[in-house]
């Protein structure tokens, strides 16, 4: 197994993998809830590219979106407040898909989670790529 270089590419290149995984595993009819897993992460990586990039190494999921709200939003103002939210959010949803019993996702709220880490991973690339 081959050791990743903890670059911002690298952590780029798994965030866009996520994202076609959740492509492939939308068209498949899969339910929501690994849907969850796999847009945290497309999202997650991402924010973990955009902050190496700056300079910033967190060490854990929780660290990683505690220092893109503080550094990318807060410090540097890079992003806004509502982009600096997605990662928290998302991280609270995948929990939820992996953890709780009960609990029932509506698909149309999936896309508008899609659709806003989507947006979110684009605006990590361009702060990576204005480095």
């Amino acid at each position: 197994m081959r050791r990743m270089s903890d670059s911002p590419e690298d952590f780029l290149r798994l965030s866009d993998q996520a994202v076609d995984d959740i492509e492939k595993m939308m068209n498949s009819g899969v339910s929501v809830r690994p849907l969850y897993s796999r847009l945290y992460y497309a999202v997650f990586y991402s924010a973990k590219a955009a902050l190496l990039s700056e300079g910033v190494e967190a060490r854990t999921h929780r660290g990683t979106a505690s220092q893109a709200y503080q550094v990318l939003f807060d410090q540097k103002e890079l992003i806004e407040k509502e982009d600096a939210m997605v990662l928290q959010r998302l991280q609270e949803r995948r929990d939820m898909a992996d953890y709780e019993l009960e609990v029932n996702f509506d698909r149309n709220e999936f896309k508008e989670d899609y659709e806003d880490s989507k947006d979110f991973v684009s605006k990590m690339k361009d702060i990576v790529e204005s480095e």
